[in-house]
């Protein structure tokens, strides 16, 4: 199964989520991946998790140990 890793920027903008969506089309089912952002910036995950459910995503939120927050998602099969 593989992991995929994205680490956005300080302000999530259209580029990031134009980036995130054509990497969530490569995902198949079953498939991880991990966002990470700026725990300062979590309040923008909204534009991120709307992405995650229009691609068939689950996802969990988590905090991270040094400022990051992470949102981590599976494919739906």
């Amino acid at each position: 199964m593989a992991e995929i890793y994205i680490n956005l920027g300080q302000e999530i903008n259209d580029y990031d989520i134009n980036m995130l969506r054509s990497r969530l089309k490569l995902i198949k089912p079953g498939e991880e991946v991990v966002i990470r952002m700026e725990a300062a910036d979590a309040h923008q995950a909204d534009r991120i998790v709307d992405e995650l459910k229009n691609h068939g995503f689950d996802y969990q939120p988590q905090g991270g140990h040094q400022g990051e927050y992470f949102l981590i998602a599976r494919k739906k099969n």
